[in-house]
Order: structure tokens, then sequence, then C-alpha cells
């Protein structure tokens, strides 16, 4: 797949290719950002939990979100087959399914315009079903990215409520960062001196 997003420096790439490493970072990140000691059992429970159920459902992207005056958050991407014929019309129709049948946590959907074309956004907070249905309580920002025969589902989860307002902005940065490269070398920009949110480009 070759879509392109920038991530920017307050987001951390877990290495999902190497699913030990990536239970190792994901404890080592999330105890300094808790202030916590990464050897501890949770910490590291919780991370195997994580990158073996991002892996389980076929992320090819995890990555650890932590802006300032934010609780720290989940990003995910998994590649799916793309709807044929993809368009402002699919991406409405998209939009419209999400709102009638996507579940009563969907508060809000938007399309972002992208160099890609349009990517459809859904905002999940959890309510009292989920109470009810004794679900896991984590408030969600979701996009669809249309790039060739494929369809990116990047996912931001965070179980606080806490920075919400940042995770979205900065999500709503990264989807609308979105575009495809078709060079075999893609190179990495690093080293901006800004708060930009193109601090880092990755290709999925």
């Amino acid at each position: 797949m070759n879509l392109i997003i920038d991530l920017p420096d307050t987001v951390w790439r877990l290495p999902l290719d190497h699913p030990q490493l990536a239970i190792q970072e994901y404890a080592e990140i999330v105890g300094e950002l808790r202030g916590l000691s990464t050897g501890r059992a949770d910490l590291e429970a919780l991370a195997t939990e994580a990158v073996e159920t991002a892996v389980r459902e076929g992320a090819e992207l995890m990555a650890i979100v932590a802006p300032p005056g934010a609780a720290p958050a989940v990003l995910t991407g998994v590649v799916l087959d793309r709807p044929s014929g993809w368009d402002d019309g699919t991406a409405a129709a998209l939009r419209d399914a999400l709102e009638d049948v996507g579940g009563p946590d969907v508060r809000e959907t938007l399309v972002i315009g992208t160099a890609l074309g349009p990517a459809v956004v859904a905002q999940r907070v959890p309510g009292v079903e989920q109470v009810r249905a004794r679900r896991p309580l984590a408030l969600q920002l979701q996009a669809f990215i249309a790039e060739g025969e494929h369809l990116l589902l990047l996912t931001l989860a965070c179980t606080s409520a806490h920075g919400w307002a940042t995770h979205q902005l900065l999500f709503g940065q990264v989807v609308a960062s979105a575009r495809g490269d078709h060079r075999e070398d893609v190179t990495v920009r690093t080293g901006h001196d800004d708060d930009s949110y193109e601090n880092h480009t990755y290709q999925l």
C-alpha cells in the first residue's frame, strides 16, 4: 500500500514486525509517561495484550500517541480491500451507513479531503449501552482512507477523555496529510524545529 501519512513528534511508532520488541517499547513508553517503573508486571501485561490484539487484527501500524495535555492513546492502522468505485458518493454513503448502523456510540461523522480523495471519519464515544454490555469504555476516532485497491482503517483509541480535543485535532491533521507515493524508496523526514504535524513521514 503506497500511502504516506505525517506523524508529529508526540507519536511513537511500534515495530509490529517484531512483536516482542513492540511489547517492550510499549511498556517502556507507557511507563515513562505514567512515571512508573517499566518492569512492573501490569505494564507488561497491558503491552502484551495491546500488541497481540493489533497483530491478530492484521494491523500494519501501531503507535503510542501522547501530545502535551492529553492522556496517552493508541493509534492503529489496518489495510482492507477498497470498495469499487470509491468517490465522493461512495464516501458519503459510508458516512451515512456509519450514522445509521454504526452503533449508538457513533456521535459524529464527517468527510475530510486528502490528496487521495475523501476520507470518512467517525467519532465514537461510549455511553450507557457499552456499560450495560460490559464492553471496554474507550473514546475512538476512526478514518477510512482509500489508496489504490486498498482502504486504510485508521483508529485512535483512548480510555480517558482528558485532552480529547487535542487528540481530535491531531487525528484530523494526520488524516488530512494522507497522500500516495509510487517511488520505490520513501525517506523518513525528521529534524523539524517547529511543532508541525509533518515531523515524521511514514509509508504504509
